[in-house]
């Protein structure tokens, strides 16, 4: 086995890492009088140590030191032989395991079957946003389509929430006749609210489930509904105290998550196409996996 030690290394691996930094020095320096020649880098991977013969690089040594977190910071020599001398273990180990026939066994085949598979499709997200990124004209679209001013109204709400649509029929014709509504909400409700009059506070449509949130939309400052509202809880008398238009978010502020998010959407359609054009069998299945995937999720999922 041959090592390189810690006074002969060639800082190889951080020379990856200051490429970029060296180049951008030599570019910034386009316009000074001396700009200093970029150091050469050398082309392609490049030999770190062979142990037993398996030649490891400066590439493999990275992805290493990637799939364990990124846990070792690699700006300095120290910490590069500290990871190098890491790698030399495992390698020994792993070899050790191929030699015994670790590698054969079931449990540990899968292991590594699913390790290459979950490698190759996070590269091929990387390698898709490389070719596609997000650009800033989606980011301005996405928040445009965000922070409209229906989204950015905020409803100060109380409802009394019962089981039968009748009873709410019977809560609404007591209000007309000038009863007061959180007593009528302290008497029937079953929400939790109830205690305090059925008063939710101040909450957006998209905070609530759809027919909720649409009645409460449609309502006008001081009004309750005069029709009960169904949702899967149950039915709604809906009361607005009042109303108020909220001021949108600077876009740099949201940026980076409007950013995540149109990432999210690009990988499920790409994902989405992907199962659609796939053949996909499940053991003992009784539907199809991707026609599963496909049926939308139920609107009703918060409140």
């Amino acid at each position: 086995m041959k090592i390189i030690t810690q006074s002969k290394t060639k800082p190889l691996i951080l020379s990856l890492f200051l490429a970029g930094a060296l180049q951008a020095s030599v570019h910034a320096g386009d316009n000074q009088e001396n700009p200093q020649p970029a150091a050469p880098q050398p082309a392609g991977p490049q030999t770190l140590v062979t142990i037993n013969g398996q030649d490891i690089t400066d590439l493999e040594t990275l992805a290493f030191n990637a799939l364990q977190g990124g846990q070792n910071r690699l700006d300095s020599q120290q910490a590069q032989v500290q990871l190098l001398n890491q790698l030399v273990n495992t390698t020994l180990l792993a070899q050790q395991a191929q030699k015994t026939g670790v590698d054969k066994l079931p449990q540990v085949a899968a292991a590594l079957k699913m390790a290459a598979i979950q490698v190759l499709a996070e590269a091929q997200v990387n390698a898709f946003f490389e070719k596609s990124p997000v650009t800033d004209e989606e980011i301005k679209a996405a928040y445009d389509q965000k922070y409209t001013a229906n989204s950015l109204q905020e409803y100060k709400v109380r409802h009394i929430l019962v089981k039968e649509e009748k009873e709410a029929k019977d809560i609404i014709d007591a209000l007309a006749k000038g009863e007061d509504f959180v007593k009528l909400a302290k008497e029937h409700s079953l929400d939790g609210s109830k205690e305090t009059g059925g008063e939710l506070g101040w909450i957006g449509h998209s905070q609530v489930v759809k027919p909720f949130g649409d009645a409460m939309a449609g309502l006008e400052k001081g009004k309750h509904s005069t029709s009960p509202v169904q949702t899967q809880f149950g039915w709604h008398v809906i009361d607005v105290l009042d109303i108020r238009t909220q001021e949108p978010p600077p876009l740099e502020q949201v940026k980076d998550q409007l950013k995540l998010q149109i990432r999210q959407q690009k990988l499920a359609q790409m994902v989405t196409e992907l199962r659609k054009s796939a053949e996909i069998k499940v053991e003992g299945a009784q539907q199809d996996p991707a026609a599963a995937a496909e049926k939308p999720a139920d609107p009703a999922t918060q409140q």
